[in-house]
């Protein structure tokens, strides 16, 4: 069964690795979404899951409703993390 993985990104220098990352690792039953903080879209209501969510800094990646601690992405262990979440 595929994982629900949402990434939030603020256009950064490293938010598009990060959305072809995930993209590349997730298996292809993920559902993957991307919520952009300059995304000027009214139907996407970004602000309500990051107040959901807890998250104060981007970018921040959510699998199964749960944030990714930050420090699993900053450490370059991205990669072993993400094909653990994704192939279970």
């Amino acid at each position: 069964m595929g994982k629900n993985i949402e990434i939030f990104t603020d256009s950064n220098l490293y938010g598009d690795d990060i959305v072809n990352l995930v993209k590349e690792y997730a298996c292809p039953k993920c559902s993957i979404s991307v919520y952009d903080a300059n995304c000027t879209d009214p139907n996407v209501d970004m602000h309500s899951k990051v107040s959901e969510y807890g998250i104060t800094a981007m970018p921040a990646i959510v699998l199964d409703g749960k944030i990714v601690p930050t420090e699993k992405l900053a450490r370059g262990k991205f990669a072993n993390m993400v094909h653990h979440f994704f192939h279970k």
